[in-house]
């Protein structure tokens, strides 16, 4: 835990990077040299539909540089303060931590391609899993995604779509129990949202996300032979304006996950929650 933070510490200090990760929209002003670094504080970490990290309260640290007005580089890191990890069939694990890496190019206005590298070290060590920051092997906390993402929120149609792809790390589907290697899934995400300004300031984003291939469970209980809706949802903002280069937004995020129960991981575990409320409060700085 302490490496994460000293970690995140130094990119706090080069002023680097990233991208909201709670959305999968990334509509910003790009403008060469700028910069923007963020904090959330929320309830806790829910992913796609997906809980990470059980019921523990999390802060997230975000942010991007723009090299240029169409090439942006960003990270995102997130962590519950918890230092166990999670028992066998436990819903709820314990600690997470997680820190990404992230590379935007924005094609035009409405179209950006991100590579993403997402690297979740478990905070405690175990037996078969490596913790290497550069192996992608089907024991390693790493993962590639390839995104495609329409963002039009700006515009008189205020919607976004994202297409996400891993296209590395663990990701991994067996033939049989034999089938120690395992093969490449390419496990596909497809969001589509929408955002409507509402009266006193306040913003609501429903949104409607679905994983369209899980035969390597990449998702913890979307079904692995048909598309599952695992993130069906909206997040209602409001958002204060503290000064010219500091923004509070405090939010409220709902997201139901409609998989079907006796698909859940861990095994047998059909009590899973399809209904998550998260509270949290972000501070959003630019130049």
């Amino acid at each position: 835990m302490k490496k994460l933070f000293l970690f995140i510490a130094l990119l706090c200090t080069t002023s680097l990077f990233a991208q909201e990760k709670t959305s999968d929209s990334v509509k910003t002003e790009a403008v060469k040299g700028t910069w923007d670094l963020n904090l959330d504080l929320a309830s806790r970490y829910i992913w796609r539909g997906q809980s990470w990290g059980g019921k523990s309260p999390v802060a997230q640290l975000y942010g991007n540089y723009n090299l240029t007005d169409k090439f942006s580089l960003g990270f995102w890191t997130t962590t519950n303060f918890q230092n166990k990890n999670y028992k066998e069939n436990e819903i709820d694990p314990k600690g997470y931590q997680e820190i990404d890496f992230i590379a935007n190019y924005a094609f035009t206005d409405y179209f950006t391609t991100s590579l993403q590298w997402y690297y979740w070290p478990t905070v405690e060590k175990i037996e078969g899993v490596s913790n290497k920051l550069f192996d992608f092997g089907n024991t390693s906390v790493n993962t590639l995604d390839l995104m495609l993402m329409f963002d039009f929120t700006e515009t008189k149609i205020p919607v976004w779509f994202t297409w996400s792809t891993l296209i590395a790390g663990n990701d991994y589907k067996y033939a049989n129990d034999e089938d120690i290697k395992g093969k490449q899934n390419f496990t596909s995400y497809a969001e589509v949202g929408y955002s409507q300004d509402l009266p006193l300031g306040f913003n609501i984003s429903p949104v409607i996300g679905a994983v369209l291939n899980n035969k390597a469970l990449y998702y913890s209980y979307g079904d692995p032979d048909k598309v599952s809706f695992v993130n069906m949802g909206a997040k209602l903002t409001k958002e204060f304006k503290l000064s010219d280069k500091l923004e509070m937004p405090v939010w409220l995020n709902y997201t139901h996950n409609g998989a079907k129960r006796e698909n859940a991981i861990p095994e047998g575990s059909k009590d899973l929650y399809k209904n998550y409320f998260v509270f949290g409060v972000s501070f959003k700085f630019s130049k």
